[in-house]
């Protein structure tokens, strides 16, 4: 999910101003100060202690690169008392800072393993009044 701002802490996932999806703006281009990508990972046991590809990419709606992306290695360890076989969870939490945006339209967060796009969270960049009733 987008949201205003999010931190991991103590393997809680802690989120302010969270799930919206669209930046109104009344020129282009616009620089949108901060944001946040909240995402939660499920990790199966036999992943667990790997490091895990991924990488996070703003892309436009055609599949465009659109000027955020890294890469990063996740790695999950099951405590003592995970029963083994059981599924495992990571939250990540991703502060952007001055995302330029150089036209309207859909875009959306990409979050990817090698050639597998594993989830896309959606965000629109509009003029006022657009997305009115």
């Amino acid at each position: 999910m987008l949201a205003d701002a999010a931190t991991v802490a103590d393997g809680k996932l802690f989120v302010h101003g969270g799930c919206w999806n669209t930046i109104i703006t009344p020129q282009i281009p616009a620089v949108h100060p901060t944001l946040a990508l909240a995402l939660v990972f499920k990790i199966n046991w036999h992943e667990a202690n790997e490091d895990l590809p991924v990488a996070l990419a703003l892309v436009t709606e055609d599949g465009q690169p659109a000027g955020f992306r890294i890469e990063l290695k996740l790695r999950v360890a099951p405590t003592v008392f995970t029963k083994k076989g059981t599924d495992l969870y990571q939250a990540s939490a991703h502060t952007i800072q001055g995302l330029t945006f150089n036209a309207y339209g859909s875009y959306s967060f990409q979050v990817s393993s090698g050639d597998q796009i594993l989830a896309s969270v959606p965000l629109t960049v509009g003029p006022p009044g657009a997305f009115s009733a």
